[in-house]
């Protein structure tokens, strides 16, 4: 049998019609699906943008913050090292009262006639500190306490 002469000419062209009309659908569809996707990616662009610029600042505020920490951390430096400087002085003195009240004692006992021993245990004094100040005077003391001619 010989389809071509048994279908009628009004389901051929029906049925063209409706893949035309199916065609039609697709088309329509496809140009809907396309606008979507077209205002989907606007939006993604806008969002990548929006994100970029919100990168950007937190870049500068993060580099602001690091430069302020070592600023800070420079400055805390620089009071450490002043504060060991002033603790450095502090001890210094201290020793140098420590010291300078020991002579000024010594050279007071001295000054009263005390002897070397004697000096030397109740000012916590070397043999070579108690001989200086002796040198230096013990022969003012004994001058001092010579009656007059």
């Amino acid at each position: 049998m010989d389809w071509s002469a048994s279908i009628d000419p009004v389901w051929l062209a029906g049925g063209a019609a409706l893949i035309a009309l199916l065609a039609l659908l697709l088309a329509v569809q496809a140009r809907l699906r396309i606008r979507v996707l077209k205002v989907q990616v606007s939006e993604a662009r806008r969002d990548h943008q929006r994100l970029s610029n919100s990168m950007l600042a937190l870049h500068g505020a993060m580099k602001v913050i690091a430069e302020d920490v070592i600023s800070h951390d420079q400055h805390q430096s620089r009071v450490r090292r002043t504060l060991d400087r002033l603790s450095d002085q502090q001890s210094e003195l201290r020793l140098r009262d420590v010291d300078e009240g020991l002579y000024g004692q010594a050279i007071e006992l001295i000054r009263h006639g005390r002897g070397r021993d004697e000096v030397r245990k109740l000012c916590a004094l070397t043999p070579s500190e108690v001989d200086l100040l002796f040198s230096l005077h013990g022969a003012r003391a004994a001058r001092d306490a010579r009656p007059p001619p």
